[in-house]
């Protein structure tokens, strides 16, 4: 139970933040060059002006599912350090 918790707690937090870093640097490439980005299309636009948009809004969907997940593997995390118990130190150490 601890290891699928720690992985629980962990590998949302990784996936959202590596699709963040994805995009944001699909969106420095395309505001180097000069364009704009459409967070909507997901494309770079060379002709029009585009709003911004964060990241939780467009996907807040996976955001809010892996942060339940993350919690989910907290407690699943917890309680198997509860039931594991503390370590006792061997005999001469």
């Amino acid at each position: 139970m601890l290891r699928w918790g720690m992985m629980m707690l962990f590998m949302p937090s990784v996936l959202l933040v590596t699709f963040y870093m994805l995009e944001a640097q699909n969106v420095a490439r395309c505001l180097n060059v000069g364009g704009s980005w459409d967070y909507v299309l997901a494309v770079c636009d060379m002709a029009q002006q585009h709003e911004t948009s964060t990241f939780m809004q467009r996907h807040g969907l996976w955001v809010n599912l892996g942060m339940l997940v993350s919690l989910v593997g907290l407690g699943a995390g917890t309680w198997g350090m509860i039931l594991k118990g503390m370590s006792t130190p061997k005999d001469g150490e």
